[in-house]
């Protein structure tokens, strides 16, 4: 993708002002731009899914082989498009910090809300699709956000947040609205209602 990237923004600024030039340029000239500025989005939500310094890789759909090399359709476990754990454990294992990341997962557990400062609603979330098993921490800021009041345990959960590493697996936090608009917003499905 990065090498594509480069050629289109090569294209760009070699022959935008060439192709603004006629009238079957200037659709070719928005088509490129287009394609420029969605190329780091996801498709119908436009979550940015990389790192604040584009270091992590992005895989365009993630599944779990079940340790095969050849599949057959039976095992195949295709994750659905808003889940981009592999992107977590990639932090994770570089231990690396402030990651935009998309994730998915199953609650493992409900914890106490943390109410020093800003309140969190806290709970761990088992990844879909990874082996071995990785969990994250979820820290969602219920002064900026709703609290997700029906959270239980065995739940699943999609988020949108900001990964930060640690040795127990990572925290995702920043999964609610900036009123600042200085970050990136984030949030949390489940049930099929958006809590941000």
């Amino acid at each position: 993708m990065k090498n594509n990237l480069a050629y289109i923004s090569g294209f760009r600024a070699k022959s935008l002002i060439g192709a603004l030039r006629s009238h079957h340029g200037l659709l070719m000239a928005v088509g490129v731009i287009s394609i420029c500025l969605l190329s780091g989005c996801e498709p119908r939500t436009g979550e940015t899914l990389v790192s604040l310094d584009n270091k992590t890789s992005i895989d365009t759909v993630e599944m779990a082989l079940g340790g095969s090399t050849t599949a057959n359709k039976a095992d195949i476990n295709v994750l659905p498009i808003s889940c981009r754990n592999k992107t977590i454990t990639q932090a994770f294992q570089a231990q690396r910090s402030a990651v935009q990341v998309k994730g998915c997962g199953k609650v493992k557990a409900v914890l106490a809300d943390d109410t020093h400062d800003s309140r969190h609603q806290r709970f761990i979330v088992e990844l879909d699709g990874i082996t071995p098993k990785h969990t994250v921490l979820i820290t969602h800021n219920i002064d900026l956000a709703p609290k997700i009041v029906k959270l239980q345990k065995g739940d699943e959960v999609v988020f949108y947040g900001q990964y930060e590493y640690n040795n127990q697996g990572g925290v995702v936090h920043w999964t609610h609205h900036d009123p600042a608009a200085r970050h990136q917003h984030g949030w949390v499905e489940h049930e099929g209602q958006r809590f941000q």
